[in-house]
C-alpha cells in the first residue's frame, strides 16, 4: 500500500475524518435524517425527485467546485469535506 509514511498519513487522515462525521452528527443529527431532509426540500424547490445518496453526491461536487479556487487550509478542507461526503454516500447507499 505504499510507504510507512503514506500508510501513515493515511491512517490519520482516516482518524480526523472520523471526527469530523461525529462532530457532524453530534450537531446535525444522522446523516440519513439531514440529508433526507435536505433531498425533500431540494425536491420540492426543483420539481424532481432527488434522493438522499444525490444529496451527497450534489456535496461531493460543490467541495469539488470549490477547490478549484481554494488555496491552502482551504483547500485541504474541500478535500476533506469531500472525502466525507462520498463516505456518507456510500453508507447511504448500503454499499
Amino acid at each position: 500500500m505504499g510507504t510507512r509514511q503514506e500508510r501513515d498519513l493515511y491512517k490519520i487522515t482516516e482518524i480526523s475524518d472520523m471526527e469530523i462525521l461525529k462532530q457532524r452528527a453530534t450537531e446535525y443529527g444522522s446523516a440519513k435524517e439531514s440529508f433526507t431532509r435536505i433531498a425533500n426540500l431540494w425536491s420540492v424547490y426543483t420539481g424532481y425527485e432527488i434522493t438522499d445518496v444525490q444529496v451527497a453526491q450534489m456535496m461531493v461536487l460543490l467541495k469539488i467546485s470549490r477547490s478549484i479556487t481554494a488555496k491552502n487550509e482551504t483547500l485541504k478542507d474541500c478535500f476533506a469535506d469531500a472525502r466525507n461526503y462520498t463516505t456518507l454516500a456510500e453508507e447511504l447507499c448500503g454499499c
